[in-house]
């Protein structure tokens, strides 16, 4: 009962770091980027990127998953 109790804590508490640590990362990045030569250029780019790699991969992700079945 008490490792019940302790992943009741220990799991929200991970994820919430997991998400402040990736969004984090992404907000660096994203500043990086646009005190380069390219400036908010870039950084539409690569949002750009994101919003078309991310919904591609995760179809082809569950392409391979559907013909394992």
């Amino acid at each position: 009962m008490r490792e019940r109790n302790m992943l009741a804590v220990l799991l929200p508490f991970l994820a919430v770091i997991t998400i402040a640590v990736f969004a984090g990362g992404l907000g660096v990045i994203f500043m990086l980027l646009e005190s380069t030569a390219m400036e908010e250029w870039g950084v539409v780019l690569l949002g750009l990127i994101i919003l078309i790699s991310v919904p591609s991969i995760a179809a082809l992700a569950q392409r391979a998953v559907d013909r394992r079945e």
